[in-house]
């Protein structure tokens, strides 16, 4: 079929930097330019283009497909400047896209990579970065120490972070019996802008995620004595989802699994029976908008209005997160289940000993969990078998998951502790939180935001940031739709460009101490987070940095 289509040539492009490598995808999957790169085709395929039917795009399925470039010296920089600039679409129900190209040393943390990133899992915080464009750049740099950015309120537990049309946002819970939970915006320098309190009265925001370009928000009565802080001062049950509107004020949209929840008038005495006072894990999946009620037991997705549907699972679930087109609960008691989003739920096993399963990221094309209580970093083998990556320093679990600039890092209980995943063992990077060490501290919450890993911890309500190599992250969700991408190194400062226009910059850094040789292959549409899922074109690498007159008229000739 595609012999029919008519080709369009692509025009050439004057410039001032060398194009080293140019890949159009169109007739077929080589390397056009003058440089003798040999691109090696792992099940990508040449098809029309989803806006176009008589154009071919490169085709990437998400789950094995992406072209290998053997290394040669003309891809190895050092601390030059370069310029990459591609055609991609994704799908509206694609919610994570994946690696668009790297060139990475995950051993020395050297190289650079650009992305799509969805960090899904991050305990019930859920879905805190979804579908972000990251440029990011390292030679083995991190921040000798974590940044303090505040306190939100009186918060003790930062139970949510997301990162929301180029906004951070924390939800928060509030000890005393006066006090509610919160949502807070991010003003920088340590300061927190306040915007609303859970309108049921809990003492919890406990996630926060965009949905149809809205923030919901869902609140908890958080039972502090599992963190040794005591019992709960302000009792008043939550379990709401909440819409919050562009006025500020909220909109209810109902309780997840309170149609046939144990009454609040009915006494109890076991913490997990069924009552629905708290909502959690926020998660968007094709679409949909999908909860946890925490303690009753269940999964359930959003219909519209108050009403929620139940989506089976006799479990109680700590959270979701969304791996190959698929989403999958986290469970108290350890397992994990995959949902095929047509009301199918099937079994994956137990990550070895867990006894619950909080957090979870998508690593090199593979999905990794977190457990208790011998805080293990466990990877899907399919069907239901896990392999042990080992246990995190001396810590019993793992809490908040995220990829953060080609790597994962790890939030720990009960030191409160952060951690980074690396070849063969866990590097330790600080303690966040040097409360008393009667409280069971944690590090429970993370997102990236310009550029930097956030991190939100219990019983200080204390949010740290940290940064390692430089990245430039936008973040705000890319829209569906064909879209040009070009990612730069400008002396000390990345740049990163969406249909022309600059939409991020890393912070500043020496140059001489960013030497981005390595002797890895040039991936495309693969890289340290997932493999990609939509169509390139027009895929170019120059040694020098374009300037943005020149990025918007390479995007003319396509």
């Amino acid at each position: 079929m595609t012999t029919l289509l008519q080709e369009k040539p692509i025009p050439p492009h004057t410039t001032s930097a060398d194009l080293i490598g140019h890949w159009p995808l169109r007739e077929n999957l080589d390397n056009q330019s003058a440089t003798p790169l040999q691109t090696i085709n792992h099940n990508v395929v040449l098809a029309p283009s989803h806006s176009d039917a008589e154009q071919l795009a490169a085709h990437f399925n998400g789950l094995d497909s992406y072209l290998e470039v053997a290394n040669h010296p003309d891809l190895n920089w050092g601390s030059d400047d370069f310029t990459l600039s591609v055609w991609i679409e994704t799908e509206a129900q694609t919610d994570v896209i994946g690696d668009i190209a790297s060139k990475f040393d995950s051993g020395n943390r050297c190289g650079w990579t650009l992305n799509a990133v969805t960090n899904t899992g991050v305990t019930t915080t859920a879905q805190s970065n979804f579908r972000h464009l990251h440029f990011g750049i390292d030679n083995g740099y991190y921040d000798a120490q974590w940044k303090d950015c505040g306190r939100p309120g009186n918060a003790v537990f930062i139970y949510a972070l997301a990162t929301i049309d180029g906004e951070l946002y924390a939800g928060t819970f509030e000890r005393e019996a006066d006090e509610t939970g919160h949502l807070w915006r991010y003003a920088g320098e340590g300061q927190w802008e306040h915007c609303g309190a859970a309108p049921d009265g809990s003492n919890s925001v406990q996630s926060v995620v965009q949905f149809e370009d809205a923030i919901y928000c869902s609140t908890g009565r958080y039972k502090p004595t599992g963190s040794r802080l005591g019992e709960q001062k302000n009792n008043t049950p939550g379990g709401h989802v909440y819409r919050v509107e562009a006025d500020g004020s909220w909109t209810d949209c109902g309780v997840p699994g309170g149609d046939d929840a144990v009454p609040e008038e009915t006494l109890t005495t076991d913490a997990y029976t069924g009552k629905a006072d708290e909502a959690c894990g926020l998660t968007v999946f094709r679409g949909k908008l999908y909860a946890t009620s925490f303690r009753r037991h269940g999964a359930f997705v959003y219909e519209g209005g108050q009403t929620w549907k139940h989506i089976g699972l006799d479990h109680r679930l700590m959270t979701f997160t969304v791996y190959r087109d698929e989403l999958y609960a986290l469970v108290n008691g350890g397992p994990v289940y995959c949902y095929d989003g047509d009301e199918n739920w099937t079994y994956c096993g137990t990550p070895g000993a867990s006894e619950q399963t909080y957090a979870a990221a998508t690593y090199k094309g593979e999905l990794l969990v977190g457990t208790w209580p011998d805080c293990e970093v466990q990877r899907y083998d399919g069907g239901d078998e896990w392999t042990n990556l080992g246990r995190v320093g001396y810590e019993r679990e793992v809490m908040a998951m995220a990829l953060y600039n080609a790597k994962v890092y790890l939030g720990t209980l009960p030191m409160a502790n952060a951690w980074r995943l690396d070849d063969d063992d866990f590097t330790y990077l600080g303690n966040l939180d040097n409360s008393p060490e009667a409280y069971l501290r944690r590090v429970w919450s993370m997102a990236v935001y310009q550029g930097k890993l956030y991190a939100g911890t219990l019983p200080s309500g204390r949010i740290l940031s940290f940064e390692a190599g430089r990245l430039a992250s936008h973040d705000a969700t890319l829209p569906a739709g064909r879209h040009h991408v070009a990612a730069v190194r400008n002396d000390d400062t990345l740049h990163l460009y969406l249909n022309g226009e600059l939409v991020a910059e890393s912070s500043a850094f020496d140059s001489g101490a960013f030497d981005l040789s390595n002797e890895q292959n040039l991936l495309i549409g693969f890289g340290p987070h997932q493999y990609f899922n939509g169509t390139m074109s027009d895929l170019r690498i120059y040694r020098g940095a374009l300037q943005a007159p020149e990025i918007q008229e390479l995007m003319q000739i396509d």
